[in-house]
């Protein structure tokens, strides 16, 4: 039987069917020919254009395997740079051509000179048609002009006048422009970021956002509610008398000055963020103020009693960073972070120089800031402020003013709270330290309500990272130096190792602060010299803690504490099961290390501690007295209350070791007691059964299970437990200390002070 075929198109069908191919054809053709360009048969004969095709190829590997998509060039810089890509050193290798990125789709296409797409994942013509939406590096003007219609990051300063007559966006990057000046009619948006020199703006139908730090700012027209100010303008932003719409000062926005005395009548102003001074004219009834305004009550209006910034990408840190590093000083200020940061690549500068410390509150919520290089977060930090909810991951090499992951230089009062640092933090050249690098107090600089006991506060962090330095003098898990602060240091832990290799002076290391100072004004004054307390309560060194020196210069290591040479030292509830060890190479001086404290000339008291690490020194080389104590290394001459030490359990074992050294001094608590002026007090402390205490190599080898050796002063002994069969102290008989033996069970001796 013969097979019925089914009827023709009709004539809709056909027409139906003619537009589909018609369309099919305008999105597949280009694409095909941009593909046949890159593979087989039409792989690229200049090698120029092939290395740089791989090259597109690849950021855009990169941009898709990155957890941050960009949401601006100064995020697409950071997550190149991340990947080893620095985008301002980037240019094809065959001239004329151009990368452009797109920040629509975050792709990065490649073109040619004449305007052909080499390169591209999206769906483009064959012949490019710009738009502001691709980003192109420029290095000049006459980029600028030859690429018009684009967005453009700068890779040089330009500084000739610039005049964009389309929605050119703008990002100077580490650069800067000149005078910039947006004058079309249409309907846009454009945003400006970096810094400038002026920025003009007349474009009556155009949204315009800057976000730059720039000197001054001139608003000749812009669309109703269509200029938002987020940058920090240093000098004077000026409404004209032709702006009739809404200025918006933003929660991130900060203006030196905002001059409305010539803006018309209806222009009105809508402050959310920071302005030192405002001129209002006749308009000062159409001004809303929701954050500062620092000539508020002579404009009849009422500052915020707090305020707000959000921080949600690297450029927003940058911006803040800018803002303060120029002189702006902001108050009662909250900065919050809303999103996870990635400084991977960034060549970070830290926040808040020494005129101009960062003050506020920086409540991080719980996100990470990751990949910070070079530098610490904050370099110093003013009275009064909090840091809180705050991760830091794969921190690396840090550099001066003090290699701390978060602040340099803290004044007192200052909070830190729930932080946590992860990575390796090293230097060549400066202390370092996981947290904060040095603790000072300056009463001038103090409100009357902080004078009477300034304190920092450091609770519930913890510490991951390694920290080493080498020729430099100080290492610790959270605070490296305090000068005569009230400090109290709760609830953290340290993780890290820690280690100084110092050849050119005395050298400190703490598993939870490295060296604590009478002073807090350094050489140039003093806030009492004495009076001042460092409490660590509940805290916990995991750490191995190291210190070798290499001349004749002290070296002092303890799990919990460096050296404490004045003021009050408390240390309540902690453990430190990390080794402790302290070592000199060359040759003179003393070393020491204890498994809480490696040498103290103050007032200590130390409760309810354990110490489960081993604790060494050694000498390597004659002339270097070596002592070693499971709690305490070394106390030297205190002031009044001397040292208490009740329930410390040592459970490691504590070796002293010399080379022909004059002595060797080695106890299970107490290495060398010289406290000429009081008492050390032990009270319910217990030397573990199995802790060996040796000392050996030296003239004079001291080892004994409670105190290697007591020199001056006075040691009582209240209450202890210790193995069968060693002596309590070196050189003395038990009675001569007035204890009686109470107890003997399961290998422990429990002694105990005789009545009266």
């Amino acid at each position: 039987m013969r097979k019925k075929w089914n009827r023709g198109f009709t004539t809709p069908e056909l027409v139906i069917v003619i537009v589909v191919i018609v369309i099919l054809a305008a999105v597949l053709i280009p694409t095909f020919i941009i593909l046949a360009n890159n593979q087989g048969e039409g792989e690229p004969s200049d090698p120029e254009v092939a290395a740089d095709i791989t090259l597109a190829t690849n950021m855009n590997e990169a941009l898709s395997a990155s957890d941050t998509v960009p949401a601006s060039m100064s995020d697409l810089v950071v997550v190149l740079e991340g990947s080893g890509y620095r985008i301002d050193n980037l240019s094809p290798a065959a001239e004329g051509n151009v990368f452009l990125w797109n920040q629509t789709t975050n792709r990065i296409s490649y073109i040619g000179s004449d305007g052909t797409v080499l390169y591209t994942e999206d769906v483009l013509p064959t012949v490019f048609t710009a738009s502001p939406e691709f980003w192109l590096t420029v290095r000049s003007r006459a980029e600028m002009e030859e690429w018009a219609n684009l967005s453009y990051y700068f890779a040089a300063d330009i500084t000739q006048p610039l005049t964009f007559t389309s929605a050119s966006s703008i990002n100077t990057g580490d650069y800067m422009a000149g005078d910039v000046t947006y004058a079309f009619e249409e309907e846009a948006s454009v945003t400006v970021e970096g810094t400038l020199t002026s920025l003009t703006v007349n474009a009556p139908n155009a949204t315009v956002s800057n976000y730059s730090s720039v000197s001054a700012v001139s608003l000749v027209n812009a669309a109703d509610d269509a200029y938002h100010e987020y940058g920090y303008v240093r000098g004077t932003l000026a409404l004209a008398d032709s702006l009739a719409g809404t200025v918006v000062i933003g929660q991130e926005g900060t203006v030196v000055e905002v001059d409305a005395s010539q803006a018309a009548a209806d222009a009105t102003i809508d402050n959310r963020g920071y302005i030192l001074s405002l001129t209002a004219g006749e308009n000062a009834s159409r001004i809303t103020n929701n954050g500062y305004i620092g000539n508020a009550a002579d404009l009849g209006l009422e500052n915020a009693a707090s305020l707000t910034y959000t921080i949600s990408n690297a450029s927003d840190l940058s911006r803040l960073r800018d803002k303060i590093n120029n002189g702006i000083r902001m108050e009662n200020v909250t900065y919050l972070l809303t999103a996870d940061i990635d400084l991977s690549g960034a060549d970070w500068i830290p926040m808040g120089p020494e005129t101009n410390p960062f003050t506020g509150t920086f409540d991080g919520q719980g996100h990470t800031i990751n990949g910070l290089t070079s530098l610490c977060l904050f370099g110093y930090v003013g009275a009064g402020t909090t840091v809180r909810d705050l991760v830091f991951t794969n921190v690396s090499t840090i550099l001066p003013p003090v290699a701390a992951c978060v602040y340099g230089s803290v004044t007192a009062p200052t909070t830190f709270s729930n932080i946590q640092v992860n990575g390796t933090i090293s230097s060549d050249v400066i202390s370092v330290s996981g947290l904060v690098g040095i603790l000072r107090s300056t009463e001038t600089e103090l409100p009357s309500s902080m004078k009477q006991s300034p304190e920092v506060i450091i609770e519930n962090c913890t510490n991951n990272a390694s920290a080493s330095c080498v020729g430099y003098t100080r290492a610790a898990g959270f605070v490296v130096t305090v000068y005569g602060v009230n400090l109290v240091v709760r609830d953290c832990v340290n993780n890290g190792d820690l280690s100084v290799t110092n050849y050119t002076r005395e050298a400190h290391a703490g598993g939870i602060v490295g060296f604590v100072l009478p002073s807090g004004l350094g050489e140039s004054g003093s806030l009492n010299r004495n009076n001042f307390t460092v409490r660590i309560e509940n805290c916990t060194n995991n750490g191995a803690v190291s210190g070798m020196v290499g001349m004749s210069a002290g070296n002092y290591v303890g799990g919990i504490v460096g050296a404490s040479t004045n003021g009050r030292l408390e240390i309540v509830g902690c453990t430190n099961s990390g080794d402790v060890a302290s070592r000199n190479s060359a040759g003179g001086d003393t070393t020491n290390a204890g498994g809480i404290v490696g040498r103290i000339s103050g007032n200590v008291q130390i409760d309810d501690c354990d110490v489960t690490g081993s604790v060494s020194a050694t000498a390597e080389r004659t002339g270097t007295t070596v002592y070693a104590g499971g709690a305490i290394g070394y106390f030297n001459y205190g002031i009044s209350g001397g040292v208490s030490l009740e329930n410390v359990l040592v459970a490691g074992n504590v070796t002293a070791n010399g080379q022909g050294t004059s002595a060797c001094v080695a106890g299970g608590l107490v290495g060398f007691n010289n406290n000429r002026n009081n008492r050390v007090t032990v009270t319910e402390c217990t030397v573990g059964a199995n802790v060996a205490v040796t000392a050996s190599g030296a003239e004079e080898n001291c080892a004994a299970l409670v105190a290697g050796r007591n020199a001056s002063g006075t040691l009582t002994i209240v209450s202890v437990t210790v193995a069968e069969g060693g002596t309590l102290v070196y050189g003395s008989e038990n009675a001569s200390l007035g204890l009686t033996q109470t107890s003997v069970e399961g290998g422990y001796i429990r002694y105990e002070r005789a009545a009266g």
